[in-house]
């Protein structure tokens, strides 16, 4: 398996509502799909697994970890990152979505400028 040029980090606590719009909204990026989704679940109990399972099982991108106990995004976050294996590092929440060409625009500014740090704001 090649490394990912980015690592997208998701945690996940009970969003079942909005879970596979978040998922749909990195995995289905315009010109890009040099990436990884690691999804933490904090240890929901409701149908967020279920979901997250049926999407990975579409796409070999996504990789689920699940925690035995709720820690907070935080922590969860912290677990992503630790096995992480991209260049590039971005975090997304469970109930969040993406513009379509998000990683394309961000990732090709971030290499012509040669900078390792961006952000962007939710419009966009």
């Amino acid at each position: 398996m090649s490394v990912p040029l980015v690592s997208v980090i998701m945690p996940n606590y009970n969003s079942e509502k909005f879970i596979s719009d978040a998922i749909k909204s990195v995995i289905n990026q315009v010109n890009f799909c040099d990436l990884e989704l690691i999804i933490i679940d904090d240890n929901s109990n409701d149908r967020s697994v279920e979901i997250i399972k049926n999407h990975q099982n579409n796409d070999d991108r996504i990789i689920l970890i699940k925690s035995a106990s709720n820690t907070g995004p935080g922590l969860a976050r912290n677990k992503g990152l630790s096995i992480s294996r991209g260049k590039y590092i971005t975090f997304i929440d469970s109930d969040d979505i993406w513009h379509l060409d998000k990683l394309n625009v961000q990732i090709k500014l971030m290499e012509k400028l040669e900078i390792a740090i961006t952000h962007t704001d939710y419009g966009y």
